[in-house]
């Protein structure tokens, strides 16, 4: 279990550049466990930018870095907003989600053009009622990211946000 999370931390710290949160990591190995903590049916749940709470299922490398990523994003947002596409989008790129991402090249594993969920309500809603959804999010903050300059455009529009500028439009590119 510390491995898994060593693991998660090392993929949020390489992707951001360092770590700037230090969130509390529940982890139980018992669906009881999990529901005593306030847990549903998911894997894992970022609590704010203060915890991670993770099921049975969630002590993997994986669903740990993305529910870590959700809470370095928000520790470095300072208050300021992102569409929710965007923060699922890139915990997946951070987490580097085999179920949603390609290993390599046009890492799109679903191409998605139309408009995605921008308040948590609406994604919560949206995800319960399309497995894909993941998936269509982030191939588009990958084809962002891959065609803005990586990891760093999307420190860098992290930092613009924190000091209150607007979330951009992001306009995706073509496939590859």
């Amino acid at each position: 279990m510390t491995e898994v999370i060593e693991q998660a931390n090392k993929r949020v710290g390489d992707f951001f550049g360092g770590r700037k949160s230090a969130p509390d990591i529940l982890v139980c190995l018992s669906d009881d466990c999990y529901r005593r903590i306030g847990g549903g049916r998911e894997r894992g749940i970022a609590v704010l930018d203060r915890s991670v709470m993770l099921s049975p299922r969630g002590v993997d490398p994986v669903i740990a870095s993305h529910e870590l990523s959700h809470v370095e994003l928000h520790a470095r947002l300072k208050g300021a907003d992102v569409p929710q596409w965007f923060d699922e989008g890139l915990a997946v790129l951070v987490s580097d989600d085999p179920r949603y991402l390609a290993p390599t090249g046009d890492r799109c594993l679903l191409d998605s053009r139309q408009p995605l969920p921008a308040t948590l309500d609406d994604w919560l809603r949206a995800a319960s009622a399309d497995a894909r959804l993941y998936a269509k999010a982030a191939c588009q903050v990958s084809r962002w990211a891959g065609t803005s300059g990586g990891k760093e455009a999307v420190r860098t529009l992290i930092e613009r946000l924190a000091t209150g500028q607007a979330f951009p439009d992001i306009q995706m590119p073509a496939a590859g």
